[in-house]
């Protein structure tokens, strides 16, 4: 995918974050197949923002009569994920060899054989997940079985990437970066003599005017200001329909003190049912400036069921100054701190019982989310993190993980 500062059909968004803020001396040339189908228009924004050139290969013929007859059940019969199959064309791979490049960085679990193409040069290859955790995760929740279509992907695509995985090159010149500790141990437990860091994910975009205004005026009043973000997708489906009956069950010691805006695509009958229940309710389906639109708020729940590595949307709230309330999957892998900066739930109910204190005590709870916002800044710096990830091969050897 050509990096993006916000995802754009596909995890984008990473990459260009982790460049944004790089060393003044580190050169970078980018050549993407454009998996993600940003325009050229965009494609020349970007290269302004991260002084960088960028070329777009072409990917195979084969790839395309793929998709264009619908043939996708070859799939079924392939021992890894389709894109493992892509190459870089040899004309590309000579070219790039020939600039005799410090480092050869590819992004995306699936391009280990674009790895496997530059041996002898120093190479990275950020994942930037294990897909065969998030899929091992996935068959080991019941809800999966409710669904035989997602059950049925599961089972097939569990394999594909545990045989990726397990068969990546174990080579001294080649380091794994990830941007979970628990994708990272399970990646070492399939594969154990590869060399895989587990690096903090940048934070994204901060208003700091936003976020100055904020310390200064706390939580709004008369009433706090509640954000669920994201789509109403499977990964929060679960945990947003128990969430979303607490709430109603519980709209008599809460309607009054809070008002909820959901942000994002398929919230209509949470949004129905909330304001049946005499709750003050908004739906936002799309914000064009998503990290001006989230100032707005206090508070962010973040009711993730599933997944891996780290949750970008959980990051942009922390990073401006929102007290994020979420499950152990939407914080995990950030450097906040049950009960100091942040808020971590099981159960639902549990979040009821927080939102009726918060009113008890705000200085308490605003003092948790500057605390939260500045975790964040310290320990997920972009250029922090960007320094941490090129000193790989500027060093020849690794700093501790961070």
């Amino acid at each position: 995918m050509t990096p993006s500062s916000e995802n754009i059909r596909g995890t984008s968004a990473l990459p260009y974050h982790l460049m944004l803020e790089r060393e003044k001396n580190i050169e970078i040339e980018i050549y993407t197949f454009n998996n993600n189908e940003l325009s050229d228009e965009k494609i020349k924004k970007v290269e302004n923002e991260l002084d960088v050139t960028i070329k777009k290969v072409p990917l195979p013929k084969w790839f395309f009569l793929v998709f264009k007859f619908r043939l996708l059940f070859v799939r079924l019969f392939l021992k890894y994920p389709i894109h493992h199959y892509i190459s870089l064309p040899k004309r590309y791979v000579d070219e790039i060899k020939a600039k005799r490049p410090d480092l050869i960085w590819v992004y995306g679990a699936e391009w280990s054989k674009v790895v496997n193409q530059f041996k002898g040069f120093q190479r990275i290859h950020s994942l930037p997940d294990s897909e065969a955790l998030y899929y091992y995760r996935m068959l080991g929740q019941r809800f999966v079985t409710h669904d035989w279509k997602k059950f049925w992907r599961c089972v097939f695509m569990y394999p594909k990437f545990l045989a990726l995985e397990r068969n990546y090159a174990i080579d001294s010149s080649i380091h794994y970066h990830l941007v979970g500790e628990e994708d990272k141990a399970f990646l070492k437990k399939m594969n154990p003599k590869i060399q895989a860091h587990f690096i903090r994910h940048p934070h994204y975009e901060i208003k700091e005017k936003m976020g100055e205004r904020r310390e200064e005026r706390h939580f709004f009043q008369p009433k706090i200001k509640l954000l669920i973000a994201g789509q109403y997708n499977f990964y929060m489906k679960q945990e947003a329909d128990l969430l979303n009956e607490v709430l109603r069950m519980n709209n008599e010691k809460l309607k009054g003190q809070y008002t909820i805006t959901f942000l994002g695509k398929g919230w209509d009958t949470h949004v129905k049912n909330l304001k049946k229940a005499g709750y003050e309710v908004n739906h936002i389906k799309f914000a064009p400036d998503y990290i001006e639109e989230i100032c707005k708020y206090d508070i962010q729940i973040t009711p993730i069921a599933i997944g891996t590595g780290t949750k970008g949307k959980v990051l942009d709230a922390l990073a401006n100054g929102l007290l994020v309330i979420g499950t152990p999957y939407a914080l995990e892998n950030i450097a906040v701190k049950h009960g100091e900066s942040c808020i971590e739930y099981k159960h639902p109910q549990e979040v009821v019982d927080v939102l009726m204190n918060i009113p008890k005590n705000l200085k308490k709870y605003e003092r948790m989310a500057w605390a939260g916002r500045e975790a964040i800044l310290k320990y997920h710096g972009r250029s922090l993190i960007s320094q941490t990830l090129f000193s790989i091969f500027k060093k020849q050897q690794f700093y501790k993980d961070v």
